[in-house]
């Protein structure tokens, strides 16, 4: 039996971990898709709603999992078939993605539910094994395997009630853990391995911006507005990863990061943004976009992005937090302007140049202030 990987020297995330997290951002690109197709320069309010409320779902998983595996993982081939048999039902459940809300939602739920099960077995098997996790690792199976079967029951019902139960479902999983989050101590997370996952995640959604912005080059027809287009575009994107990886290396140090509680919560905020601005910016790209759903793609995904990276860092290190603040504001403040351009493309400047600020900002207010004493010393 491999020994388990919780806090070992140099541990990094494993080979299934990543091609855990491939899989997962493919789904991810079917779940986005709703957000590739605009109608009279629109994307429909069923679009729209649709995004948050697939991925939602989608994310709760992930987490789940990845949290396991932070604490539990022994890289041994229980956990490995266990893992890949999530990817290939999550695989299976992408093909619903389309028309969840609609004729397929019985088979979107139920999929759902059979992998919140199974991640709910695998924290039972944790307790078992060791009776010294009785309440962390029990409790949290109790939680997945309670709002997986609250879940369940909406595919008995009709209408927009199962839709209401789904997603209460949803909700008492989430609060049943979150009630958990004192004995949560007991057994902290792998901080090192669960920040490396995080910014994994996040990088690799970068890279599938690149690749949705890639996509839009082959259009046959260019002027100078899509060259603007394009190379502003990557240069808002190089930005967003600075700005995120900028300071990485104080959270991974974090000493007040020890349930994972924050970063799980802010990152829904955070990958939803990313995955809304490269989406803004293909559209862009391709000016098939009217200038009210563009400032709406633009704020929305800008403050998901901003909210998603800033509020760890509040949270963990006190003397940052007024410059966080207000260094937030003033980067929104920009873009928000930006939008009243006379053109979506000199708009998309206006936010590249906002996130060009913020990178100052940061380095001159932030990065210059010294919290040591908020830092595990021992690293």
């Amino acid at each position: 039996m491999i020994n388990s990987l919780y806090q070992s020297k140099g541990r990094h995330a494993t080979w299934l971990e990543l091609f855990f997290d491939l899989v997962f951002v493919a789904v991810i690109g079917v779940v986005t898709h709703d957000l590739a197709h605009t109608h009279d320069g629109h994307i429909g309010a069923e679009q729209l709603i649709r995004f948050p409320l697939v991925f939602i779902p989608v994310w709760w998983i992930w987490m789940t999992h990845t949290l396991y595996a932070n604490r539990f993982d022994k890289d041994n081939r229980e956990h490995r078939l266990v893992s890949l048999v999530i990817m290939a039902i999550m695989v299976v459940w992408s093909t619903f993605v389309e028309s969840s809300l609609g004729e397929n939602f019985f088979y979107f739920a139920t999929l759902y539910c059979v992998v919140r099960l199974i991640l709910a077995l695998l924290y039972w098997t944790a307790h078992k094994q060791n009776s010294s996790e009785l309440a962390f690792a029990k409790g949290l199976s109790v939680a997945i395997a309670v709002g997986a079967l609250v879940s369940l029951a909406s595919v008995l019902l009709e209408g927009y009630l199962k839709f209401v139960v789904f997603y209460l479902g949803i909700a008492i999983d989430v609060l049943l853990q979150f009630r958990l989050r004192d004995k949560l101590h007991n057994k902290p997370i792998d901080r090192d391995h669960f920040v490396e996952r995080i910014g994994l995640l996040a990088i690799i959604i970068l890279g599938e911006s690149v690749i949705a912005m890639v996509a839009t080059l082959s259009h046959e027809h260019w002027n100078m507005f899509d060259v603007i287009s394009a190379s502003t575009g990557f240069l808002l994107i190089g930005m967003i990863w600075w700005i995120y990886f900028d300071s990485f290396p104080a959270l991974e140090r974090a000493a007040k990061l020890t349930t994972g509680n924050v970063l799980i919560y802010t990152h829904l905020l955070l990958c939803m943004g990313l995955l809304i601005l490269a989406n803004m910016i293909r559209h862009t790209i391709l000016g098939d976009l009217d200038r009210s759903t563009f400032g709406l793609l633009a704020i929305t995904g800008l403050v998901f992005f901003y909210l998603g990276k800033q509020i760890p860092y509040w949270y963990a290190f006190p003397p940052w937090r007024k410059a966080i603040i207000s260094n937030t504001l003033i980067c929104v403040s920009i873009t928000v302007a930006s939008t009243f351009l006379p053109k979506i493309e000199y708009s998309l400047i206006g936010m590249t140049f906002g996130m060009l600020v913020y990178v100052y900002l940061t380095f001159k207010r932030i990065l210059s202030v010294n919290v040591d004493k908020y830092l595990v010393q021992s690293h």
